[in-house]
């Protein structure tokens, strides 16, 4: 099969769509935790902060910084070259243009509706779910544009985009299943790459299929407890 790479805007419900479309294509879900197990065993450590930190003028020359975002595109194109997987987060989408074999997914939802959506998860006043969404939202944008040299709020990189404020989560993934589907059995025709193009280290490639294979039978990753607090997507 193929790959689904899902962005998403925090409090839109698209960690919960790509849980349940994963679930009904039979796909492994790959977030920021199993990208971190990955770099951790080259020696990369600080992608949190990397990931988490708005990155300043001088981050550019940050060599520490470049080569932990490289090697976090490196094991993600390793995640795709595997394959039956929905990557979720980390600018997926921006690494993939152009395959007949990954579907690219946005999923938004109006900052009102999000805020209410984590006021009920979570507690909190509006304002002080307003201020930790933004400035997240703000933080994740600018690692996309300024370390991956992409735009997530560019609507023409995205197969699909859903609003689920007028789309329920639940038929977001009825939708985003279908195309899926159709698209494996019907490549784009503007498409000139697949999934088997992609190169990648072996002993890498070996440690990612792996780790898929874990956590497709339901293994616990041993780094990690899943963030689901007010700054998870």
């Amino acid at each position: 099969m193929g790959v689904i790479t899902i962005s998403r805007q925090i409090g839109s419900s698209g960690t919960f769509i790509a849980e349940h479309v994963a679930k009904e294509m039979g796909l492994v879900v790959i977030d920021k935790e199993d990208i971190e197990t990955i770099m951790s065993e080259y020696g990369f450590a600080a992608f949190s902060e990397i990931y988490d930190k708005a990155p300043s003028f001088w981050s550019r020359w940050d060599e520490t910084r470049a080569l932990t975002v490289e090697f976090l595109l490196t094991a993600m194109r390793a995640f795709a070259k595997v394959g039956n997987v929905v990557l979720l987060g980390r600018g997926g989408f921006s690494l993939f243009q152009g395959y007949t074999d990954i579907l690219n997914v946005r999923i938004k939802a109006p900052l009102e509706l999000r805020i209410l959506r984590k006021q009920s998860e979570f507690g909190g006043t509006d304002t002080q779910c307003r201020s930790i969404l933004e400035r997240a939202e703000t933080v994740r944008a600018m690692f996309v544009k300024s370390d991956l040299h992409s735009n997530q709020d560019d609507a023409s990189l995205f197969d699909l985009v859903l609003d689920t404020a007028i789309v329920e989560p639940e038929r977001a993934v009825a939708i985003i299943s279908d195309a899926f589907a159709h698209l494996l059995t019907h490549p784009r025709i503007d498409a000139k790459q697949t999934r088997a193009d992609l190169t990648a280290d072996e002993v890498l490639l070996s440690l990612v299929t792996e780790h898929v294979e874990k956590r497709r039978k339901g293994e616990k990753r041993a780094d990690a407890v899943k963030n689901s607090g007010l700054n998870s997507r």
